[in-house]
């Protein structure tokens, strides 16, 4: 088992392609770990193999104030080069 704290078992989401995009997300609640109310959703577009198209957006939550970050859900994104 893996040491990480942040290593929950679900697989790596993919590499970063850019960079992330942070909202704040007014219907989170308290963050877990500091109890810092101003949680973001936080997207990134990654590269990932076993995804349709090889690349999709993960999207996850995070704490501005302190390390804390939820794990990432990947969802596959239309090809851009096809209309």
């Amino acid at each position: 088992m893996s040491d990480n704290p942040r290593e929950y078992r679900l697989g790596d989401p993919g590499e970063p392609i850019g960079p992330p995009t942070a909202t704040p997300d007014p219907e989170a609640p308290a963050c877990p770990n500091c109890g810092c109310a101003a949680i973001h959703k936080i997207q990134v577009r990654v590269r990932n193999p076993l995804l349709r198209h090889g690349h999709g957006l993960a999207t996850y939550f995070g704490c501005p104030a302190c390390p804390w970050a939820s794990p990432a859900i990947t969802a596959t994104t239309p090809d851009p080069d096809q209309n």
